[in-house]
Parts: structure tokens; C-alpha cells; sequence
């Protein structure tokens, strides 16, 4: 069976009440993808939250997830005490994802990975799924 991987990683800033192009020059960093509160689902509702996310750029099909982590680490750790500050007005974190066929390959995360999330002050979610 062929394994397939669908991985990514992303910092976030969630619940913000002011214009997305605010936390972009707080961070220092253009954001992959931007939604905002009150923005028209596809199901007739309306989006409940506001999000600003930098997701790694690997590419999704890099089955590692502490790769993608390492990414976004060398982007994140140069604006360190914006993103700490940060996190003390709106909720911030790291999403990592994962979807994988047939295998998951787990993760490992060294010493100075680690080392670098602490210093970021986030919390980090791991969401790994086997799809068939």
C-alpha cells in the first residue's frame, strides 16, 4: 500500500478585535491565511472567530511533523518578544497536523527544538489522523 502524507504546521493569533494588517506588523511577518469574524461560511453561517496564521512553508507532503515545526522556528524565534507579547493580549499558539494513509510516522523533537518552542511562551496542539 502507498503511503500518503497531507502535514502541515502553523502559528496562529486567534480573537483579535483590530485590523489583520496590525498583528503583520507587530510579528514582522506576512500571514499565509487571514479570517475574520463575521465572515459568511459556506453552510449559511457566520465565522465566530478571527484567525491570522504564518504556516510552515515545506510543503505538505514532508510526513515529519517536527520538520515543519523547525520551519516555522526559524521564522517565529527572530520576532520571539513580539509573539510573547503578543500572547499577552489575544490567544496564540502552533497548530501541527497531520493526516497520513497506512502509516504515521510519529515525531521527535530534539533538545533545541524544544529549547525554541518554550521561548515562543505558545502552547502547541498536535492533531494526527489516520485516513484510509
Amino acid at each position: 500500500m502507498e503511503e500518503k502524507y497531507d502535514t502541515y504546521a502553523y502559528f496562529w493569533v486567534a480573537d483579535f478585535n483590530c485590523e489583520p494588517s496590525k498583528i503583520t506588523a507587530v510579528i514582522g511577518l506576512e500571514p499565509t491565511r487571514v479570517v475574520l469574524k463575521g465572515e459568511s461560511l459556506t453552510n449559511g453561517k457566520t465565522r465566530q472567530r478571527s484567525f491570522w496564521e504564518f504556516h510552515s512553508s515545506l510543503p505538505r507532503s514532508e510526513s515529519v511533523q517536527d520538520a515543519h515545526l523547525s520551519n516555522l522556528m526559524k521564522a517565529l524565534i527572530p520576532n520571539a518578544r513580539e509573539i510573547r507579547e503578543l500572547g499577552l493580549i489575544y490567544p496564540t499558539g502552533i497548530n501541527c497536523v497531520g493526516y497520513y494513509s497506512n502509516v504515521n510516522p510519529g515525531f521527535h523533537m530534539k533538545k533545541d527544538l524544544i529549547q525554541q518552542c518554550a521561548q515562543l511562551e505558545l502552547s502547541i496542539d498536535f492533531d494526527l489522523y489516520n485516513i484510509n
